[in-house]
């Protein structure tokens, strides 16, 4: 073998050695995953999205809250700070709407308890299914004036079942059962409501029986558009006893009225009043007055003013008549 066959073979050896070390070396990258954006879901309008991989619709709203409470007779300052946070998650399906709502509050007021640190509350936890919902959701009587110095009765969040006819045309009908308090019994409380709603303004009609107190009681709220800027509210309510949905929870009836007027598109003002008639037990009559400016500073920060004075049978000439708040809010 001469040199030159030598040097060939030694090449082609150390191609093969070359080519087997990189086959073994050699990194493979795999293609990467398509990337999946949030689409947005227009179908129960603004604000939602498709949660990523499902054809269920989120929102995730809420607010952010600080407010500085003010009553004839404080000895210090009364502040309040809430953050409220809401989930609404919707999808369609054969029955209807599938949807699960969720809203929670976390506080902190002025205390002078040692070691409060604020508290945790579960203002709504609700699931609905075309018109049938059911969970702890805010109570169907809730609905009163468009001021801060009225009290139309129960207005908080209770466990419930209930349903909603929509017939159209801006008429609504809902249907519900309610409990309160703690599990010492069977007994649940029935509430109705009637709604129509037009280009004139709303009427809306309740019924309730509170099964705990064995009283009836009836509610009405109209809300009228005099003209562009101004709107006209009148209520009235009566109760059988006193009871969770009485006016004030204790009047035999009551009635009030409050104008909003829009001055611009950032500032409104309204005034208004209710009166508490035969209050059950004492038979005191009673009232109350109040004004009300809101004033949007930028889009989805707004504040509030508001100035109440109280006064009637129920009231001595040393009583604390005033009060009110200012409130700074950032909605989103």
């Amino acid at each position: 073998m001469n040199i030159k066959s030598l040097l060939l073979l030694g090449s082609a050896v150390a191609s093969v050695s070359f080519t087997g070390a990189q086959a073994a070396d050699a990194i493979f990258v795999p293609e990467p995953e398509p990337i999946e954006y949030v689409r947005v879901c227009d179908v129960y309008g603004a604000g939602f999205f498709y949660i990523p991989g499902t054809e269920t619709c989120l929102k995730i709203g809420g607010y952010v809250r600080y407010q500085i409470n003010m009553d004839e007779g404080d000895n210090g300052w009364k502040k309040r700070a809430r953050a409220n946070i809401n989930f609404d998650a919707r999808s369609e399906t054969e029955y209807g709407t599938l949807r699960g709502y969720a809203e929670l509050w976390f506080q902190r007021d002025t205390s002078n308890t040692p070691g409060y640190t604020g508290s945790v509350r579960v203002r709504q936890a609700f699931i609905e299914l075309g018109g049938l919902y059911f969970g702890n959701k805010v109570t169907l009587w809730d609905g009163d004036l468009a001021g801060e110095y009225d009290d139309w009765g129960f207005s908080d969040e209770i466990h419930t079942v209930g349903y909603n006819f929509a017939f159209g045309n801006g008429v609504n009908l809902a249907l519900g059962v309610e409990k309160a308090g703690e599990n010492t019994n069977y007994r649940v409380n029935v509430v109705g409501k009637l709604g129509i709603s037009q280009g004139w303004g709303s009427v809306n009609v309740w019924g309730g029986y509170d099964a705990d107190d064995k009283k009836w009681n009836a509610k009405a709220i109209g809300e009228f558009k005099l003209a562009d800027p101004l709107t006209l509210q009148v209520a009235a309510a009566y109760a059988s006893g006193a009871n969770r949905y009485a006016p004030g929870g204790d009047y035999k009836w009551a009635a009030g009225a409050h104008l909003k007027y829009k001055v611009t598109d950032k500032l409104a003002v309204g005034f208004g009043g209710e009166y508490f008639g035969k209050q059950y037990g004492t038979n005191n009559n009673d009232w109350a007055i109040g004004g009300v400016v809101d004033y949007e500073v930028v889009k989805g920060f707004a504040t509030k003013l508001a100035v109440n004075y109280y006064d009637g049978d129920s009231y001595s000439s040393d009583a604390n008549h005033w009060g009110g708040f200012l409130r700074l809010q950032r909605n989103f």
